[in-house]
């Protein structure tokens, strides 16, 4: 009998293992993931650095370091060129005596390209709704062709200047720089030219594009002498593009 009770003794401790093995292991099947936010208590990175990697952007430099938080802001006016339009600028840059390309879409710019904070988002966002709304919608018009520069000289445009006879667009702009102020964000440039960029190069090459300004600016008076209807631009709205976010505000 004793011999029976050691063998049903074996028989239980194996079975109470057995079931322990099985429970861990139920365990570990239903053990779930660490959230990020708790890895972060550790002090576990939880983004990665962003290195910026002019190769990868057709050379461009950015203006400043992506830090987590800050967001990339620009509030502009959207252009859309005239199938026309858009084949005299082909045409043109093919006579340039520097390399580039034509600019993917067109826009003026009314501010530089800011630094805004996360927690600035919303009611910046808010903010130029509003200033919108007290102005009245304008036309401006398309006249000659001028070189710019980026701040860092590292990039070279050609664009052509627009004119608001009105002085409405001035007046935008100013009310746009009284808003960056608020946020202590810098204004627009202190010699302002309103312009659509059509053409960038890498580098400084403002010497060398300004010699064929005259026949460029001459070739485009030709071609809005000839389709008026591009000479014109109706400005129904305002743009801001904030990260990868776009907002559009109505004029009055």
């Amino acid at each position: 009998m004793a011999g029976l009770h050691l063998i049903q003794t074996y028989s239980s401790d194996s079975e109470d293992e057995e079931d322990s093995e099985k429970d861990k292991t139920n365990n570990d099947i239903n053990k779930l993931a660490l959230p990020a936010s708790i890895s972060t208590w550790k002090g576990v990175a939880h983004h990665d650095e962003i290195i910026d990697d002019p190769l990868s952007h057709d050379g461009r430099i950015r203006s400043f370091k992506h830090e987590r938080g800050n967001w990339a802001t620009l509030v502009y006016i959207n252009y859309i060129a005239s199938d026309s339009l858009y084949t005299w600028m082909k045409s043109v840059i093919n006579d340039l005596p520097v390399q580039g390309d034509i600019i993917p879409s067109f826009h003026i710019s009314l501010s530089r390209t800011l630094i805004l904070k996360y927690h600035w988002i919303e009611s910046f966002v808010d903010s130029l709704k509003l200033l919108c709304r007290g102005f009245n919608s304008f036309v401006m018009q398309l006249t000659d062709v001028k070189v710019y520069c980026n701040e860092e000289k590292t990039r070279t445009f050609l664009g052509i200047y627009c004119h608001n006879e009105d002085g409405v667009l001035k007046c935008l702009l100013e009310a746009v720089d009284s808003l960056l102020a608020e946020y202590q964000l810098p204004p627009f440039y202190k010699d302002s030219s309103y312009h659509i960029s059509f053409f960038w190069c890498l580098g400084d090459e403002r010497t060398c594009l300004r010699k064929v300004l005259p026949s460029v600016t001459s070739s485009l008076n030709k071609f809005l002498a000839e389709n008026v209807e591009d000479s014109y631009v109706q400005i129904d709205e305002v743009q801001c593009k904030i990260g990868n976010k776009y907002y559009t505000f109505q004029l009055r």
